[in-house]
C-alpha cells in the first residue's frame, strides 16, 4: 500500500512504478548534502525497495517519501530516517503520521455519510414487522420486570436462568433411594439437607436475548445516535478528538448490528407458545397459571415465525 496526503486528501498508487514515475523522484540522493523539506507519502509493501539515499540502499518494506529543499523525491525508511536526519525526520514523520490518521478519518466519516440512509434503512427493518425488536423488547419486558403482570415466580425463574446464562429449567425433589445411595457411595457422608436433588425439567431457547449486553434497545437506538450527529457533519471542521471518536465509533456499526440481528433471533426463539409454556409446570395457582396462559396465547407459534 503506497498512500500520499495531498492537498485534496488521500491518494491511493498502485504500484511502486507510479512513485518511479513522479517527477522530481530520483532513488539517489546524497543525506550529507540534502535537506529534507517535508514529509508527503507513506508505504508499507512487498517485495521491498533499496532506501533512496546513496549511503544506504538497503531494502525495506515501510518507510515515508519524503521530498528535498531542491525539490527532489525520495523513499526513506524509518530507522534510516532516524539515523541521518535525526530529530528533524523524527519531527516530519510524527507530524505526518498525525495528518494521515486525520485524513482517513476524514475519509472515514465522509464514505459513513453516503452510507448512512441505508443504515437506517436496515435499522428500521430490525425495528419494524410482527417480530421485529419493538415487539421482542415489549414482550421480553414482561418476562423480566414485575410490574409487568407475569407471576413473581415466573419472574423470578427468568432471573435464575440470565443469571446461569444456559436456560436450562430444573426443579428440586427429593431423592430416590437409588439417589440416596449413589450420593453416600461419591461423599461418603451426606450433609443435613442433601437428600434433594436438582432435575432438569426443560431447556428455555433464545434466552440469550434477556442478557444486558444484548439489550435491543440499546443495540439500535442508544448505540446508533452518532448516527444523526455524522449525519450533519461538515466532516472538515471537526477537532481531533471528535474526528478520533467518531470514527472509532463508525467501526462498532457493523458489529453492532450484527448482534441486534442475532439478539433478535434468540427472541423469536425465545417468544414462542412452545418454548413459553414450558413455565406453566413452575406456577401452583391456578389465577397465575391463567395469567401466563393469556400471555402465551398471544406469541406465535413456531411455525408462523418459519412463516
Amino acid at each position: 500500500m503506497i498512500t500520499l496526503n495531498t492537498d485534496k486528501g488521500l491518494v491511493r498508487l498502485q504500484s511502486w512504478a507510479d512513485v518511479e514515475a513522479r517527477p522530481g523522484f530520483t532513488p539517489n540522493i546524497d543525506p550529507r548534502t540534502a535537506k529534507l523539506d517535508r514529509i508527503i507519502g507513506s508505504y508499507a509493501l512487498t517485495p521491498f525497495q533499496p532506501c533512496g539515499l546513496s549511503t544506504c540502499h538497503t531494502p525495506h518494506g515501510k518507510g515515508y517519501l519524503v521530498t528535498t529543499t531542491d525539490g527532489h523525491e525520495t523513499n526513506i525508511g524509518k530507522d534510516c530516517g532516524k539515523k541521518y536526519f535525526d530529530v528533524e525526520f523524527k519531527r516530519l514523520a510524527k507530524a505526518y503520521d498525525r495528518e494521515e490518521r486525520s485524513s482517513r478519518r476524514r475519509e472515514t466519516l465522509t464514505a459513513l455519510q453516503h452510507q448512512i440512509p441505508t443504515i437506517e434503512d436496515r435499522i428500521a427493518g430490525l425495528m419494524d414487522g410482527p417480530t421485529g425488536a419493538k415487539w421482542i423488547s415489549k414482550r421480553t419486558k414482561c418476562l423480566t420486570d414485575p410490574m409487568k403482570g407475569l407471576p413473581p415466580s415466573i419472574i423470578a425463574i427468568i432471573g435464575g436462568v440470565i443469571r446461569r446464562r444456559n436456560g436450562t429449567l430444573t426443579k428440586t425433589r427429593v431423592a430416590t433411594a437409588q439417589e440416596l445411595e449413589r450420593m453416600r457411595v461419591q461423599r461418603q457422608r451426606l450433609q443435613e439437607g442433601e437428600n434433594y436433588v436438582e432435575e432438569i425439567v426443560g431447556q428455555l431457547d433464545g434466552i440469550s436475548v434477556l442478557y444486558k449486553e444484548n439489550d435491543l434497545r440499546r443495540l439500535l437506538v442508544t448505540d446508533m445516535e452518532n448516527l444523526s450527529v455524522v449525519k450533519g457533519l461538515d466532516v472538515d471542521d471537526l477537532k481531533d478528538k471528535a474526528l478520533r471518536d467518531l470514527a472509532k465509533w463508525s467501526e462498532s456499526i457493523e458489529p453492532t448490528l450484527a448482534q441486534a440481528e442475532e439478539s433478535i433471533a434468540a427472541g423469536r426463539r425465545l417468544l414462542t407458545q412452545a418454548n413459553i409454556r414450558q413455565l406453566l409446570a413452575f406456577i401452583p395457582k391456578r389465577e397465575d397459571q391463567r395469567v401466563l396462559q393469556a400471555f402465551i396465547a398471544e406469541l406465535p407459534d413456531v411455525q408462523a415465525l418459519a412463516a
